[in-house]
């Protein structure tokens, strides 16, 4: 256990390179622990689910990673309490759980989900001397757990608010800018954990339903004061990822789908018309009916 505390260690304090790079140190280092043929990262982002996966002794450049609809195997998945194994041999294919091997072939499955992150980490073994009937030895289940806890912090820091998610003031740029700018400008960043959540209520309730963070917070089953704190923990905060999704909508909709301003402010869930003007005005510096002339009438 002490070699891999050194290891893990390592990949803690000294991370190399990107989001990739970081995520390939900690496959490479977790296959050579338990023996592994193939690692896999499941990630929930924007209603969809992140499957990363590298085959044992490949570099970087072989991570594959593929966008997939988020389903009830996939909740699941990413809903475990704590590390556990899985044997395809036994397990029935109707286990929602079974979408981590059936990604993987034959092998037990060492499963664990990251701590506050809608992730989780698989590791695909051909044989594991100490999983028994389907348990994991407390060293090993201990190794997987502190690899998880790893690539959670890895997931935050690459999550931060400075480096995807524009704040309310950054919205708004001098001068006038290109439809395909001002597209790219509203799109919606790739959150991670509980960010990620809230934006995929967010994206459920537009011209749904109301965008309250109070309402928000009882669709993920947690109090408001918890859901602030949360958030405040990953430097984010409720506005700022409502804005970014209303802003994302409004584009759309001004210009590609000509609703009134009426319209668009009740989809966007603002108390009127003028509000979403103000916010509108906030984000591009310019008007609503002064960007669809712009961008629609005048294309």
């Amino acid at each position: 256990m002490t070699a891999r505390m050194r290891v893990l260690l390592r990949l803690l304090s000294s991370p190399v390179g990107g989001f990739h790079a970081q995520l390939w140190s900690y496959f490479a280092a977790g296959s050579a622990m338990f023996n592994a043929r193939q690692a896999i990262f499941y990630h929930r982002s924007l209603g969809r689910c992140l499957r990363y996966s590298l085959i044992s002794g490949q570099g970087p450049d072989a991570l594959e990673v593929t966008e997939e609809a988020f389903d009830a195997q996939h909740q699941a998945l990413l809903c475990l309490n704590e590390p556990q194994v899985l044997n395809n041999s036994r397990e029935s294919y109707d286990n929602p759980l079974s979408l981590a091997y059936t990604h993987a072939g034959a092998g037990l499955c060492l499963l664990s989900p990251l701590p506050n992150t809608s992730a989780a980490l698989v590791f695909v073994v051909d044989s594991h001397e100490d999983c028994g009937e389907n348990q994991l030895s407390p060293e090993d289940k201990e190794t997987l757990a502190l690899l998880a806890e790893g690539v959670a912090r890895m997931v935050h820091l690459h999550a931060s608010p400075e480096k995807i998610l524009r704040t309310q003031e950054g919205f708004a740029v001098s001068g006038i800018h290109s439809l395909a700018e001002y597209i790219e400008i509203a799109s919606l960043p790739a959150v991670f954990g509980i960010p990620g959540r809230v934006m995929d209520v967010l994206q459920r309730r537009v011209g749904q339903s109301s965008m309250s963070i109070d309402e928000v917070a009882s669709e993920l089953s947690i109090s408001k004061r918890t859901l602030q704190r949360r958030l405040q923990q990953a430097d984010i905060n409720f506005a700022m990822l409502r804005d970014q999704v209303r802003f994302h909508y409004s584009i759309g909709y001004l210009v590609d789908q000509n609703l009134s301003i009426d319209q668009i402010s009740t989809a966007l869930d603002f108390s009127d018309r003028t509000s979403f003007t103000n916010a509108f005005k906030r984000w591009t510096g310019l008007s609503p009916s002064t960007f669809r002339k712009l961008f629609r009438d005048y294309a």
